[in-house]
């Protein structure tokens, strides 16, 4: 089973990641940022698949991170 990684849009740049997805409840995203505990998160506010704006999309905008 491949991890996924909770993500939250950024409209200056590719998406922040968060942390890796513990569970997934019917309103929140459970994640463990790389720092600490365990944190939950409103499923409106971020994504767990790629979008065209993560860094790891096949067809991002931003191949080269922050300095496209």
């Amino acid at each position: 089973m491949t991890s996924k990684t909770v993500r939250q849009f950024s409209a200056a740049g590719p998406c922040l990641t968060l942390g890796a997805l513990v569970r997934e409840t019917e309103q929140f995203y459970v994640y463990t940022p790389n720092h600490g505990r365990e944190r939950r998160v409103g499923k409106g506010a971020v994504h767990i698949e790629p979008c065209s704006s993560c860094r790891d999309h096949p067809r991002t905008q931003y191949p080269h991170g922050y300095m496209d």
